[in-house]
């Protein structure tokens, strides 16, 4: 399979988090560096959110006005009409070298969250998660760059990447407690080009990893824990993926960035939302419960 960019897209620094409303047939992802979130619509593009911080992950809530945004080191609600911060549902203590990155909502509506170093070296980072209540607790802790997060099908996993070990943790899950049990196993992912980022799940229970640096997203039997397929992207920093489009969820959505900031800016499409036809459904993205 091959990725196409959409071409009326703006280009991000660094694109990451895209997530598909199926309420409003709309995409969401962000601009970490850039500081936005972008929204697509009816084929037209549109900055939701912009602000002077890192605007590290996008997540649904249950009321479609309202978006969950993490910044460098907070969860804030934001009112997609009136573009603005309604309030922080969340802060947390972390290094001054550390910021928030990617984020995923599981099926109780609770946010998962991480943090990395971002000198992407020391083991300063953890994974969170928000209860609907507004409890924040602590799940994991020496994580250098937490990135993607999704569930099994049935919710008895949880896959989980910490990307310098090139590798998918594979987490036994108690969605009633929202806890990770013991580890059950590792999906090494070192021999394919690139470093695991993003990821998201099908309707047959596959894994597809974007490879951050190896231009391409790979679909992962995680049972048997080999490739079976990948997509094609004609850029080389491929972030994250999710599955979207008003087909039936066939359509593979997938951000990438610009290696901000070791490359000199250049034309290109790189830093662009590229788009596949897969021919396989995905899942509908779970939402945050909120009571506003």
């Amino acid at each position: 399979m091959k990725a196409q960019a959409i071409y009326n897209v703006p280009r991000s620094i660094l694109g990451e988090g895209p997530v598909w409303d199926d309420r409003l047939n709309a995409l969401y992802w962000v601009d970490i560096i850039g500081g936005k979130v972008h929204g697509l619509k009816d084929n037209r593009v549109d900055t939701v959110f912009q602000i002077n911080d890192f605007v590290t992950c996008v997540a649904l809530t249950s009321n479609p006005n309202y978006l969950l945004v993490t910044l460098k080191d907070r969860v804030v609600l934001v009112d997609v009409n009136a573009r603005s911060i309604v309030k922080t549902l969340a802060k947390v203590d972390e290094p001054s070298t550390n910021r928030l990155n990617d984020c995923k909502v599981d099926a109780a509506g609770r946010l998962w969250f991480g943090s990395m170093d971002m000198n992407e070296r020391e083991p300063s980072g953890s994974l969170y998660v928000l209860d609907p209540s507004g409890t924040v607790r602590k799940v994991l802790s020496g994580v250098t760059i937490s990135n993607g997060i999704v569930w099994s099908l049935d919710n008895k996993f949880m896959y989980y990447i910490d990307s310098p070990t090139r590798k998918i943790m594979v987490f036994r899950f108690d969605l009633d407690k929202g806890e990770l049990m013991n580890k059950a196993m590792d999906i090494d992912l070192s021999r394919h080009e690139g470093i695991p980022d993003g990821m998201t799940i099908d309707s047959e229970g596959y894994l597809w990893v974007a490879m951050y640096g190896g231009g391409r997203v790979l679909r992962i039997d995680p049972g048997k824990r080999v490739v079976i397929d990948e997509v094609d992207v004609p850029v080389s920093y491929t972030t994250s993926c999710t599955f979207g489009g008003g087909d039936g969820l066939m359509s593979l959505y997938i951000t990438t960035a610009r290696n901000y900031p070791r490359e000199v800016e250049r034309e290109g499409d790189d830093g662009k939302v590229f788009i596949a036809n897969t021919e396989i459904r995905g899942y509908t993205a779970n939402k945050y419960l909120v009571n506003l």
